[in-house]
């Protein structure tokens, strides 16, 4: 796949059947549009491009006032991308001035003239331009003036429920990580380096690897203990992860994410480490000795080691 970082670098333009969207997450219903496109990219003889944003529109438009946590960075969502066998993705930086680009500026400067789009496939919901202005409605009308043609996509549902980035999220929140896998179509993983801790793991008999997150703007699961699976230089690993406070040890609002990585034992710190969740196992508890939380922690490994 070939990765356009902005306007200027389209440099050979070819007839196309264009996508667009933020796509965070690349989840089930995204992939059911980018399979929609392909379709008909194929059928007429186009090459399929993305037309995507960095950043996220909504760390933009909201200036900031309210917290945006996503489910995928750029490069995750890239290397997703780049699996579902799409021509190019087209990165347009996303910066205030371009939000205040108009919907048919945006179709005749960018889809039509940039992009040459012979056919645009676009999501039940989408909207784009200045104040979200520009609907599949207001696509169509435009289509016949620059002749291109335009399809949408209905949702991907899993039983009565839509398959949505905002529906994982909150599926998320709520520490469901398998039933937003189902929704992903995958496991939802987060990547970090290995950073220096209390070490306080050790005098449990369960040494922890305390992470520092790759991209800031990733939006956790639910404080708790997770089952994981934990990818370290190419290799699996079964391991439990804890997402929170450690109440037990009083340790105020030092907040930690650190995994104990299953019969393994090396020194990894400065490595980085891909994580995949596969069930929450427990909310955080508060443990009357070191004993007990000892003893919850063997529960907890027996349970990660089944998993």
């Amino acid at each position: 796949m070939r990765v356009l970082r902005g306007l200027d670098q389209i440099t050979d333009k070819k007839p196309c059947a264009v996508t667009i969207g933020t796509f965070d997450g690349v989840h089930l219903g995204h992939r059911k549009i980018i399979s929609r496109l392909m379709e008909a990219a194929a059928q007429n003889g186009l090459c399929t491009t993305m037309v995507t944003f960095y950043p996220h529109p909504r760390l933009i438009v909201r200036g900031g006032t309210q917290p945006v946590k996503l489910l995928t960075s750029q490069q995750e969502k890239l290397e997703l991308l780049e699996k579902t066998g799409l021509d190019q993705a087209l990165i347009i930086p996303f910066d205030e001035s371009f939000s205040k680009m108009k919907y048919d500026s945006f179709i005749r400067d960018i889809l039509v003239e940039r992009l040459d789009a012979k056919q645009v496939v676009v999501g039940y919901d989408h909207s784009f331009g200045k104040d979200r202005e520009g609907n599949f409605e207001r696509l169509q009308k435009l289509s016949g003036k620059f002749g291109f043609s335009t399809e949408k996509v209905e949702p991907f549902k899993l039983g009565d429920e839509i398959v949505s980035s905002s529906r994982i999220r909150e599926l998320l929140k709520q520490g469901r990580v398998d039933t937003a896998a189902e929704f992903l179509g995958r496991r939802y993983a987060l990547c970090g380096s290995v950073v220096y801790g209390a070490k306080r793991g050790r005098t449990l008999n369960f040494p922890t690897a305390n992470l520092k997150l790759d991209y800031e703007n990733k939006l956790l699961p639910e404080n708790g203990v997770y089952a994981v699976d934990v990818i370290h230089d190419k290799n699996k690993y079964k391991g439990m992860l804890n997402i929170g406070f450690k109440p037990t040890f009083e340790t105020g609002h030092a907040f930690t994410i650190e995994v104990h990585i299953l019969e393994f034992d090396r020194n990894i710190y400065g490595d980085q480490l891909h994580i995949k969740f596969k069930k929450r196992l427990r909310s955080e508890k508060k443990f009357d000795s070191k004993e007990a939380l000892m003893a919850q922690l063997e529960i907890d490994k027996q349970l990660s080691l089944k998993l």
